[in-house]
C-alpha cells in the first residue's frame, strides 16, 4: 500500500515539515531511510556496441526492464530512489555535511505525460510535427511554453514580440500570434527596442501544465523546496526542429538552437559548482555551436559561476585550447587533449573515466556538478550513463547535458540513417533521460 501511494508520503512529509515534527535529524533520517525502502530502486541499464539483431533486442530489454514489451513509458513512482546519509560508503572521499539538495521526487508534467505515452507511437507513424502543429492542445502548450523561454521583449508598438536569446543564436517570437509560430532570425522590425535586460528563464507554479517539477529537502533548514525543468516533449531537441515552418527562413537552424533548456533556478542551493565537459572542442567554437562559452554565459544568467571547469576534446591541442581561451578563465578553466573512457576498468590519466574523474572533484554533498557529454560515439556515451545509473550509490553529478544518438527521422538530415549503429529510438532516448530525472538527476538532452 506505501508503495502504490507513494504521493501519500510527499504529502504527508509536507504535513510535517509544517508542524514542525521533523526538526530532529534522527527523525529526518527514518523517514527518508522508510521512503527510500518504499520507493525502490530504479536504474536503467545500459546500451553497447550491438552488431546483430539479437544483440539489438537484449539491448532494448536491458533498457526497459519488466516493460520491455510496454508501448508506453512508465510513471511508477517506485522508480525513484531516495537516499539517506546512511547510503554512503564508508570509504567515501566526501567530507561529512548536511545536503542542500538532497532528492525528493520527480513529477512529469501533464504536457510531459502525453509523451511520454505516446511517443513511440508518434515517432513511428512520422508524426511528432503534425501533433504539434495541429493538436489545438498541443499547440496550446507549446506557445506557453515558447513565451516561458522568452528572454525579453520589446518596448512599443513591438511588446507583443520577444527575444529567446540562447547565447548562440538568438530567436525572435511574437507572442500574440497563437494561431502559427511566427519566428524570425532577425529583428522583423528595424527600430525594435528590448524594454530591459535579457532575463533568465525561472517557471513558477503558473507552468506546472508544461514544465516537470523536482523537489529536494534542504537538510541544513529542515525545508522541501522545487525546482523546475523543460519537460521531455517531442524528439529532445527545439520541439519545432524539423517541421514545416514556411515562415521561418533556416529552420534548420533549430537543431542547434538551446533557448528551451531550462537551467537551475537562482535560488540553487550549493557551496560551490563544477562544470565537466567531455566533447568540449574549444571556448567559443564546436560543431553546432561552442558549448564551453554557453554554460559558462547561459548558466551565468541565473547567477551559477563556476569554480573550476575541466574541459575533455581529442581533437584540440593544449596550445590551440589556450590561445583561444580568453585570459580571464587560464587559471579556473582545465584543459585535457584526450579520449575519455567508457567504464571505470579504462580510467586512467590518459582517458579518464569522467563519473570518477567527477568523484576525485567533488569533495563535499554541496558541490554542484555540471556534467555535459557529447563525444559522437554511443559505446563511450551509454558507458558513462549507465554507470550512473546503474550504480545506487552514485550521486556526484546534479546535472547532465547529453545528445543521445538514436533512430530518429527528423535528424537523419544531420546524422544521416544507420540503423545498425543506432540500434535505440527516440522511446528509449525518453526512458533514459526520465530515469535520470526519477535518479534526481537534472537531464537536458544536447544538440
Amino acid at each position: 500500500q506505501l508503495t502504490g501511494n507513494f504521493q501519500l508520503y510527499i504529502s504527508f512529509l509536507n504535513s510535517a515539515f509544517k508542524m514542525k515534527l521533523l526538526l530532529a535529524p534522527f527523525t529526518v533520517t527514518v523517514l527518508i531511510l522508510v521512503a527510500s525502502s518504499v520507493a525502490g530502486a530504479g536504474a536503467a541499464a545500459g546500451a553497447e556496441s550491438a552488431e546483430t539483431d539479437a544483440d539489438r533486442s537484449h539491448l532494448r530489454r536491458r533498457l526497459k526492464g519488466d516493460s520491455a514489451s510496454s508501448s508506453y513509458i512508465s510513471l511508477d513512482p517506485k522508480s525513484i530512489v531516495l537516499k539517506s546519509d546512511a547510503d554512503q560508503s564508508p570509504e567515501s572521499h566526501r567530507s561529512v555535511g548536511n545536503n542542500k539538495r538532497k532528492f525528493v521526487s520527480c513529477e512529469s508534467s501533464p504536457w510531459e505525460k502525453e509523451w511520454l505515452h505516446s511517443i513511440d507511437h508518434w515517432a513511428e507513424g512520422k508524426s511528432i510535427c503534425d501533433i504539434l502543429l495541429k493538436s489545438p492542445e498541443q499547440t496550446k502548450n507549446l506557445h506557453d511554453f515558447l513565451q516561458l523561454t522568452c528572454s525579453a521583449h520589446f518596448q512599443a508598438p513591438y511588446q507583443s514580440w520577444c527575444i529567446i536569446d540562447d547565447e548562440y543564436r538568438p530567436m525572435y517570437y511574437n507572442t500574440a500570434n497563437r494561431e502559427t509560430f511566427e519566428l524570425s532570425w532577425e529583428p522583423p522590425f528595424a527600430d525594435m527596442q528590448l524594454d530591459g535586460p535579457r532575463k533568465p528563464i525561472i517557471p513558477g507554479p503558473q507552468h506546472e501544465h508544461i514544465v516537470s517539477k523536482f523537489t529536494f529537502f534542504d537538510e541544513t533548514t529542515n525545508e522541501l523546496y522545487v525546482e523546475y525543468i523543460e519537460p521531455l516533449v517531442s524528439h529532445l531537441r527545439h520541439p519545432l526542429h524539423g517541421c514545416d515552418l514556411s515562415q521561418l527562413p533556416n529552420s534548420r537552424w533549430l537543431v542547434s538552437s538551446r533557448g528551451w533548456i531550462i537551467p537551475p533556478p537562482p535560488s540553487l542551493r550549493r557551496d560551490r559548482a563544477l562544470y565537466f565537459d567531455a566533447g568540449a572542442s574549444e571556448w567559443g567554437d564546436g560543431i553546432g555551436g561552442p558549448s564551453l562559452s554557453f554554460f559558462y554565459n547561459y548558466w551565468g544568467r541565473v547567477g551559477v559561476e563556476f569554480n573550476e571547469i575541466y574541459a575533455f576534446e581529442p581533437t584540440c591541442t593544449v596550445r590551440e585550447f589556450y590561445e583561444k581561451l580568453p585570459k580571464e578563465f587560464h587559471d579556473n578553466v582545465h584543459f585535457q587533449q584526450c579520449f575519455v573512457s567508457s567504464s571505470p576498468e579504462q580510467d586512467s590519466p590518459e582517458t579518464p573515466f569522467i563519473p570518477h574523474s567527477v568523484s576525485r572533484m567533488k569533495h563535499s554533498p554541496n558541490y554542484y556538478v555540471l556534467f555535459k557529454l557529447d563525444i559522437d560515439s554511443p559505446v563511450v556515451e551509454n558507458g558513462n550513463i549507465d554507470f550512473i545509473l546503474n550504480d545506487p550509490n552514485y550521486d556526484d553529478v546534479d546535472e547532465i547535458v547529453w545528445e543521445h544518438h538514436v533512430q530518429n527521422y527528423l535528424m537523419e538530415q544531420h546524422w544521416g540513417s544507420n540503423p545498425k549503429n543506432l540500434p535505440l529510438k527516440i522511446k528509449d532516448s525518453y526512458e533514459y533521460f526520465l530515469k535520470m530525472r526519477q535518479r534526481g538527476i537534472r537531464a537536458h538532452s544536447w544538440v
